[in-house]
């Protein structure tokens, strides 16, 4: 299974904090999941692919990558603050 954490504005737009779920048949990567768990906010012109942050098992990403059983993928808008 691969966690899914999504986080702020995300989280609101999926509706969900965390899903679980399984790995695509011959394997998913970063890209395709998050166009995968965020479809719906995506062709509905909610959320903009290129302003969602994410993490694979803690670590920042901007680039694609494999993504495995026991990984952890959080999505997640920029924040701000000080």
């Amino acid at each position: 299974m691969i966690a899914v954490l999504f986080f702020g504005r995300i989280a609101d737009l999926a509706g969900h904090r965390r899903l679980d779920l399984a790995a695509a048949a011959g394997g998913d990567s970063l890209f395709a999941l998050r166009d995968r768990v965020l479809a719906e906010a995506i062709a509905g012109g909610r959320v903009d692919t290129t302003a969602v942050r994410m993490s694979l098992n803690r670590i920042e990403r901007r680039d694609d990558a494999p993504v495995n059983d026991g990984d952890e993928v959080a999505f997640f808008s920029v924040f701000s603050g000080g």
